[in-house]
């Protein structure tokens, strides 16, 4: 009888969705936005565990009010080695203890490894969304011995495990093997936020120190290694040694730590004048529409939203061969691969400059490709694995 009184309650009041990350950037992120809305479409009350030191105040607090997040700081560290992280798990268990969530939504890889290990055996149902396996195809070995294992070991305390990209999913299945795997097209973007309109385009150049004439060429994303913005860097000092670099502008929009030796390196090639380091933009769909080529030369994506908003926007893509780029790009279609090295990444710069017409073909189809992405998509996948969830517990 008090088993029964005990779902009886349940069942009545309002539903919790936990949702952990291990950092919240300045202000509510783009990549949480499909699961708030799968949620909140539920009935769920959405809570939100991360680091929050990083955010920006007080516009981080208003976007929670506007969003309806029920924030929790968590004193996550990105390195899962560091001692930090046993202090963060405590408030984790804490957390999830007080609130009886009825679902727990684990992303990172220190959020998954925590959030499961807090949440089992206390929550009905825990998800975790793989953004990438740490062992993709062609990483390096002590990748495969050390985080293969451990999400090998996880699996068991996984209800459903999500993954976004196609070398994911078979991986998932073959390798991994949780209760149950779903694939969900990534965080999903707003095709319909970043498509290009009749703005005015002249101002924005303007407001960007940028002439009618400057080709314009724009990455985005953390300025950190794996983003591999020097390869770029090294391309155009490569342009600048045979005079191919007039009237071409190379704009950055991302922060990180690798901000002043990027700087350092453009002073070393003489291209200072062409590379323009935006850090973080609350504008990056209008920047896209300003720009004439988007340049993605990332080492390891799990399905970068960057690319799809590029794709959305009617921006043509040349990006690395790797997983993730190539579930959006196809080779010579909607957009085109170059190698890891200057040579490669410069001569595709070159070709693409001077040909407005594959440029064009190019972003008719990345338009088409990237619909299967849109944010809606993805939300109504997340809302199926809530939905589903809840029904069986």
């Amino acid at each position: 009888m008090q088993d029964w009184f005990q779902k009886e309650r349940m069942r009545v009041r309002m539903k919790k969705l936990l949702y952990i990350t291990h950092l919240s950037g300045k202000r509510v992120n783009r990549f949480w936005i499909s699961a708030i809305k799968a949620a909140q479409g539920l009935g769920f009350e959405f809570h939100l565990a991360c680091n929050m030191e990083e955010a920006e105040h007080p516009g981080w607090e208003e976007d929670c009010i506007a969003w309806q997040i029920k924030p929790h700081h968590i004193d996550f560290d990105r390195n899962p080695l560091s001692m930090v992280n046993i202090r963060a798990k405590k408030q984790l268990k804490e957390l999830i203890e007080k609130e009886h969530f009825d679902i727990v939504h684990c992303n990172t890889p220190v959020g998954g490894l925590l959030g499961r290990i807090c949440a089992y055996k206390s929550v009905p149902s825990i998800i975790y969304q793989a953004h990438g396996f740490h062992f993709w195809k062609g990483a390096p070995i002590r990748n495969w011995l050390i985080y293969y294992p451990v999400e090998k070991w996880l699996a068991k305390k996984t209800n459903v495990l999500i993954t976004i990209n196609k070398e994911d999913s078979e991986t998932a299945k073959i390798r991994i093997k949780a209760k149950e795997t779903a694939y969900v097209p990534g965080v999903g973007v707003d095709t319909e936020l970043f498509r290009k309109k009749n703005r005015d385009l002249e101002d924005k150049r303007n407001e960007l120190g940028l002439n009618e004439s400057d080709f314009v060429i724009l990455s985005v994303g953390e300025l950190i290694r794996r983003k591999n913005h020097a390869v770029v860097l090294e391309a155009l000092g490569e342009m600048k040694k045979t005079g191919q670099l007039e009237n071409t502008q190379f704009i950055i929009c991302g922060q990180g730590i690798l901000e002043e030796a990027l700087k350092k390196r453009t002073v070393e090639l003489g291209i200072a004048e062409h590379v323009r380091f935006l850090g973080y933009r609350k504008d990056i769909n209008e920047i896209y529409s300003v720009s004439d080529l988007f340049v993605f030369p990332s080492l390891q994506e799990g399905l970068p939203v960057a690319v799809m908003e590029a794709m959305a926007s009617g921006t043509p893509v040349i990006c690395s061969n790797i997983r993730g780029n190539n579930d959006l790009i196809e080779n010579n279609r909607n957009g085109e691969f170059a190698d890891n090295d200057p040579e490669s990444v410069k001569r595709a710069i070159i070709r693409m400059r001077g040909d407005r017409y594959l440029r064009e073909k190019y972003a008719e189809a990345a338009a088409v490709t990237v619909k299967q992405f849109d944010i809606s998509v993805a939300e109504e996948r997340l809302r199926e694995i809530y939905s589903r969830e809840c029904a069986e517990q």
